[in-house]
């Protein structure tokens, strides 16, 4: 009679819970208690300590500088999938023998997977926003809007979110292959190193490996996470910091003609000998250039003639060596022991004679301004008249590089030396600072662009789909492992 009690009691917890949907609430409660009773909540603590640790490196650039943007990338992904990892890597096999117990006794795998789902789902939700929370209280400045939601850091927390769930799924499976939790924290850090070597974000990949990049999860989390942060919209800071340290260093030395002069039959010279040094201008041209240059050059207030004293004419005349033979002319002949009287004498005499002084003083002439002229020559009407006029033929670098070759002056002079030096902060003051900082951004940024970080919801969106893609892959892989659960020797 005891017998058939106890079969009975068997039978009946066999089919008390026959449905999948109903276990699901039953294996959601064991997985609460482990997250209690077993200290499975320390993941959070854990997750805000990385977050913070992380932060310390990428706050001072991310969002700002395009390296900035792709190393926060790489580093939030490493955040996610070191959080996921880590929240079900030993989720399976430690309770294997149990799991095997009450697969015989009428348990659905599908149904323990699926609760697995959504406590993880919970967990890493849970950890996104409080590394999301600590990131900005460590001083990440988030843009504001965003590309799905009105908030960019929403955005971003759904990227973490899906990251950290893709790795926590990857795990899942992981653990259900592994027959111990010793085995599972082997095969982890290979599986961490495949993620983050093979992602090709940070790291450049040979071109036998960049397939490989389709199967990891980060590198669909650093193409979210660059696309979001703008890395292409963004300037290139590394190359101008490199240049920036290297302002005191001297660069120069000792050249011959000669050797400048051979640099023109330089294959680089060769290729360019087709490029205008110069280009043709026209009279409006010209006239547009100088318009413009009066705006800020005030070119028609320049004088161009001053008073001058007779006095000062005098002195000039006296003193500039072009007027020697002015000064020789004789004036009166020379007659017996009186000497010849010279225009030089006359005029030394005048300007030591105190009654001349105030007609040395008197002004003659009158100001002119460049303004005054042009308007003079009717400028305006004449520039408007000839605009189509070509002033001059294109000046080639070909043409200059033929005309130095062939000078016969500058060939004679080929082993004359040129001692230089100079700094690198001089080149930068002599070319413009700011103007050189510029076009060392834009040209390493360009250099630097990617198109798999265009900043567009369709990117974002793409990359959110194939996140939630390997959820789902390794949630059903996981799935297939445990039912042959039953089939294991151990």
């Amino acid at each position: 009679m005891a017998e058939l009690n106890v079969k009975k009691t068997r039978r009946m917890r066999k089919i008390r819970h026959r449905g999948r949907a109903s276990q699901i609430p039953i294996y959601l409660g064991k997985q609460l208690r482990f997250f209690v009773n077993q200290s499975d909540w320390k993941v959070l603590p854990m997750a805000a300590i990385i977050a913070a640790l992380v932060s310390m490196v990428i706050r001072k650039d991310f969002f700002l500088t395009m390296e900035g943007n792709l190393k926060g990338a790489f580093a939030l992904t490493c955040v996610g999938i070191w959080n996921g990892c880590f929240n079900s890597i030993q989720a399976v096999c430690r309770e294997r023998p149990i799991i095997k117990r009450e697969h015989r006794s009428g348990m659905h795998i599908s149904s323990y997977v699926a609760a697995h789902m959504i406590y993880q789902l919970a967990l890493c939700a849970a950890q996104t926003g409080l590394s999301l929370y600590v990131l900005k209280m460590m001083g990440i400045h988030f843009p504001e809007t965003g590309f799905i939601t009105p908030w960019m850091i929403v955005d971003l927390g759904i990227t973490l979110l899906l990251i950290s769930y893709a790795a926590d799924m990857m795990s899942l499976l992981i653990s259900s292959i592994s027959h111990t939790t010793t085995g599972a924290m082997t095969v982890m850090p290979f599986v961490l190193i495949f993620q983050l070597v093979f992602s090709g974000g940070l790291l450049p990949l040979p071109d036998w490996t960049k397939p490989l990049s389709n199967f990891t999860i980060s590198n669909y989390g650093i193409k979210a996470i660059a696309s979001q942060s703008g890395y292409n919209e963004t300037p290139m800071v590394t190359a101008w910091k490199t240049v920036d340290k290297m302002r005191n260093n001297e660069i120069g030395g000792t050249v011959t003609l000669g050797q400048v002069l051979d640099l023109l039959d330089s294959e680089a010279v060769e290729k360019r000998r087709d490029t205008e040094v110069m280009k043709s201008f026209t009279v409006g041209e010209v006239a547009d250039i100088l318009n413009k240059a009066d705006e800020t050059l005030h070119l028609r207030e320049k004088e161009l003639t001053h008073p001058v004293s007779i006095g000062q004419i005098i002195d000039m005349i006296l003193g500039e060596a072009v007027f020697r033979d002015v000064r020789a002319l004789t004036i009166v002949p020379a007659l017996g022991e009186k000497a010849a009287v010279t225009v030089g004498d006359v005029l030394n005499m005048v300007k030591a004679e105190e009654s001349a002084q105030e007609l040395l003083a008197k002004e003659i002439g009158t100001t002119i301004t460049l303004g005054q002229v042009l308007d003079a020559l009717h400028a305006g009407e004449l520039a408007e008249k000839f605009q189509d006029q070509q002033l001059n033929e294109p000046v080639t670098l070909g043409q200059i590089v033929d005309f130095l070759k062939n000078n016969a002056a500058l060939q004679s002079q080929r082993d004359r030396e040129f001692t230089f030096k100079t700094s690198i902060g001089d080149l930068l003051e002599l070319f413009g600072e700011e103007n050189v900082k510029q076009l060392i951004q834009e040209k390493t940024a360009a250099a630097s662009y990617n198109a798999d970080y265009e900043r567009t919801v369709e990117n974002v969106a793409d990359n959110w789909i194939m996140l939630f893609l390997f959820v789902l892959a390794f949630a059903a892989l996981s799935t297939i492992v445990l039912e042959f659960i039953d089939k294991d020797k151990r």
